[in-house]
């Protein structure tokens, strides 16, 4: 995933433009009352009460909360490998937490050497994921090039508790991969992973 080429298109922000935003707005990430399934799909009835955004490559992200937790997924094309990395500001204590979903989920935070694990991979604390699944080997014989499904969304969910206050500054990339082709896109369009500022506020709306 980490060799993806990164095409970052210039629309990127916004065809998060059918909301019409920028970074410096607040997003209402709308309320549910049905927790999210963390089954691989966007597309479930509890997803429809998402805020929703459509981004360029046919991909998309939803965003939806209850009063214990904010729930996020990506949705690419039935053929696409999907990535998520979530970026989330501590409010009280200013540390920048980076949440990366791919064929493994690990929580990293951002220091003076740059971005490290928080904890081991899989020891999630006070969140929850989709990630990659697993589909067997190319070269089962030899136990060799693992295959990974395609046309998964990735989904996290972080409990409130984690972080303080109603409203949350974030940044939100979604990778998309096919056939060695690839393009990665941020909100907002310029934000930047270790630049805070450049992030955007996103609000629990009830």
């Amino acid at each position: 995933m980490q060799n993806m080429s990164k095409l970052l298109l210039s629309s990127a922000s916004l065809l998060f433009v059918a909301t019409g935003t920028n970074a410096s707005e607040t997003i209402a990430i709308n309320p549910t009352n049905k927790a999210a399934l963390l089954d691989g799909r966007c597309g479930n009835d509890e997803w429809e009460a998402a805020t929703k955004f459509e981004l360029p490559a046919q991909a998309s992200i939803y965003l939806m909360h209850d009063k214990e937790s904010f729930y996020l997924c990506a949705k690419g094309k039935v053929e696409d490998y999907t990535v998520i990395d979530l970026y989330i500001e501590h409010a009280e204590t200013g540390r920048l937490h980076k949440f990366h979903l791919s064929a493994q989920m690990g929580e990293s935070v951002l220091t003076d050497n740059g971005w490290e694990e928080a904890s081991r991979k899989w020891e999630l604390k006070d969140y929850a994921g989709f990630w990659v699944p697993f589909s067997g080997l190319e070269d089962p014989e030899n136990r060799k090039n693992p295959k990974f499904a395609r046309g998964t969304h990735r989904q996290i969910q972080v409990l409130r508790k984690k972080f303080a206050g109603n409203t949350w500054n974030m940044m939100i990339g979604v990778s998309v991969r096919h056939e060695g082709n690839g393009a990665q896109f941020f909100y907002p369009e310029n934000a930047v992973d270790n630049d805070k500022s450049t992030w955007g506020k996103f609000s629990f709306s009830e």
